[in-house]
């Protein structure tokens, strides 16, 4: 049986073939182990942190990986931050099944684009080995522009990667997993950007609540909420869904329905 160790090892070696790399980085605990590994090999000074902030994510994910950053000690000169605009291309806001490989093969274009003046011989993305059980059309777009994968290629899953990051105390071990905003908008509903802020708006409410790894998805005027078991009991043992129906509906929705079939 390969442990969790001994794939990490492997890690460290494929990462080795190369003399200098960027990772795309999000601020997930995926991209986060991939970069300490790249700098454990590497040495800090010949990794980039390439890191877009736009519209999909939320204003507090952006400054979370920020944050992250800073700690784990990331130079300054070798972090840089891309404002992406998706909105502005038909064929993304249009929402179709090709959302997700539209949208990844533009900002890995425009990273690809950036590596190359970095003098940077790959560029590394953080799919792991669960990330391949659904379909993921960005993976597509990162196979066709031949991004590097190397958390995939050695087999590393979410659970492993979890348990190598707490054993190297990384903060962000136990963060759930998340997704762009644009995931909270139906497949075939036009994505706008009022619609993307007001499910970030609510999204950072359930935060603030203390129920954690939410999502709210938007469907007409119903606000469908997919919760983690955890804070799904919080929420029904508590007088916060009064709270939480008072606020939404201030905001323009008619109900708040719960999604028994998410699963994280």
């Amino acid at each position: 049986m390969v442990t969790s160790k001994s794939k990490y090892t492997l890690l460290q070696q494929a990462i080795a073939k190369y003399s200098r790399v960027a990772v795309a980085f999000s601020g997930g605990v995926d991209s986060t182990l991939l970069y300490l590994a790249s700098c454990a090999v590497l040495g800090r000074e010949n990794v980039f942190v390439f890191h877009a902030s736009s519209v999909l994510v939320a204003e507090k994910e952006h400054q979370s990986a920020v944050t992250l950053l800073a700690e784990l000690g990331a130079p300054l000169d070798n972090i840089v931050e891309f404002h992406f605009e998706p909105l502005n291309e038909p064929g993304f806001v249009d929402n179709t099944k090709e959302r997700c490989y539209i949208c990844k093969k533009m900002l890995y274009r425009t990273f690809l684009s950036e590596s190359v003046k970095k003098k940077c011989d790959v560029l590394l993305d953080g799919t792991n080995a669960d990330d391949m059980s659904g379909e993921r059309p960005g993976f597509r777009a990162i196979r066709e522009l031949v991004v590097q994968t190397p958390l995939l290629d050695v087999g590393l899953g979410k659970k492993e990667i979890r348990s190598l990051a707490n054993q190297f105390h990384l903060s962000n071990h136990d963060k759930p997993s998340n997704s762009c905003l644009a995931t909270r908008i139906p497949e075939g509903t036009i994505i706008e950007k009022h619609d993307l802020q007001l499910v970030e708006k609510c999204e950072e409410f359930l935060q603030d609540m203390g129920l954690i790894g939410c999502r709210v998805r938007r469907e007409g005027d119903d606000a469908v909420l997919q919760m983690t078991q955890k804070s799904c009991q919080k929420l029904l043992s508590s007088a916060m869904k009064d709270e939480l129906l008072g606020f939404v509906q201030r905001n323009g929705f008619a109900r708040v329905l719960l999604d028994l079939s998410w699963r994280e």
